[in-house]
Formats: structure tokens, C-alpha cells, sequence
């Protein structure tokens, strides 16, 4: 048998994965991983006692709406990510993100007094809020992880990158049900850190998981 004999039989032996089975393996596993943040979540934080004012305070708004927006961006980035030759369109959606965190947090030094600015940055919870998001994201990252396993990324470090922030995108919308800072000089800075600590952590999973 010749080389491209012994090519063709092995390639006649591969069945090609679905796209539709991909996406739907990993919405199930960002489901289940998901599920048990939230029931993890329920558990060991629970909500703020004054959670109703979210609807009505814009800043305490887009604490939760920005981290959901930064996982709604990154899934249809991971499920690219998943697949060799995938597009790169969906990071400059996902700059957006950072882009109304920092909007924000300069609106919030414009009405808020200057002597106020390093109380507010500071708050009274970053070593809690630098834990919680990332061990609140673990569930769904590896959820995603195991899933993204059926695919073929050609840059697996970047795949588990965006995977990352996806799973730190929802675990932060979840830990912000709970989180009484409300200021977006807090927020945009200290969540935005957990949410690269989980993108590295990603990216370094990703490294070892998802090479094929």
C-alpha cells in the first residue's frame, strides 16, 4: 500500500462532527455548568437583601448587565473558536464590553465627589469579590471545556481564553446578585481583573485540554 492509499483508508474511517452537535453539546454544558454555579451560588452567598433596586439604579443595572453581555459576546466567540479556521469578527464585539465599563467608571468620577474616588475604588470587598468569580466560574469552565473536547480548535490556548470569559462573564452576573459595591469605579476595575484571571486560567486549561 502506497501513501496516499494509506491516507485515503484512514480518512474514510473519520465522520466529521456536525456543526449543529457542537453548538448544542456546548449550550448543554454551559447549562449544566451553570446550574451548579447558581445552585452553589444559592448555597454558600445568596442575594442581596435590596435586589429589587437593581431595576431601578442604572449603575447597580449594569453591574449585572454588562458581565451577562461579556458572556452572551463570548458565546458565539467560543463556538467559533471551537472549529479550525474559525473567524475572529466576534472580538471586536466583545471590546464593547470593557468599552461601557470604562464609560461608566468615568461617569462615576464626574458625579461622584473627588475625596470619594479611592473609597469607592477600594470598597470594603475586593479579596471577595477577586475569589468569587473565579471559583463561581469553575463549574461552567469546565462544563465548557469538556464539551469543547468534540471540536477542533486550531489555537486551543485562545479557545480556552474565550471560554474563560464566558464562564467569568456569567459567574460575575451571578456574584453581582450578591455583591453590595455599587460603584462603577469598583466594578469595572475589580471585576474586570477576576474576569482576566479567569480568561488566563482558561487559556492555560485550554493549552493541555483541548490539543488534538
Amino acid at each position: 500500500m502506497n501513501t496516499n492509499d494509506l491516507i485515503s483508508s484512514l480518512g474514510a474511517e473519520l465522520t466529521p462532527l456536525q456543526p449543529g452537535l457542537l453548538t448544542k453539546g456546548v449550550l448543554v454544558g454551559l447549562g449544566i455548568g451553570l446550574a451548579t454555579t447558581t445552585l452553589i451560588f444559592a448555597v454558600f452567598w445568596g442575594i442581596r437583601p435590596d435586589i429589587g433596586a437593581i431595576l431601578h439604579d442604572p449603575a447597580l443595572f449594569a453591574k449585572s448587565a454588562l458581565s451577562l453581555l461579556l458572556g452572551c459576546l463570548a458565546l458565539p466567540w467560543v463556538l467559533s473558536q471551537a472549529r479550525p479556521g474559525s473567524r475572529t469578527i466576534f472580538r471586536f464585539a466583545i471590546l464593547c464590553v470593557p468599552a461601557l465599563a470604562l464609560l461608566a467608571a468615568v461617569a462615576a468620577l464626574f458625579t461622584t465627589p473627588s475625596q470619594g474616588w479611592i473609597m469607592n475604588l477600594q470598597g470594603k470587598s475586593i479579596a471577595t469579590c477577586l475569589t468569587s468569580i473565579p471559583v463561581l466560574s469553575a463549574p461552567i469552565l469546565v462544563a465548557l471545556l469538556l464539551t469543547l473536547r468534540r471540536g477542533a480548535p486550531s489555537n486551543p490556548m485562545r479557545c480556552g481564553a474565550v471560554a474563560g470569559l464566558l464562564a467569568g462573564g456569567c459567574s460575575a452576573a451571578v456574584y453581582s446578585l450578591y455583591c453590595v459595591e455599587d460603584s462603577p469605579l469598583f466594578y469595572g476595575t475589580w471585576y474586570t481583573l477576576a474576569l482576566l484571571i479567569v480568561a488566563v486560567t482558561g487559556a492555560v486549561a485550554g493549552r493541555h485540554v483541548l490539543r488534538w
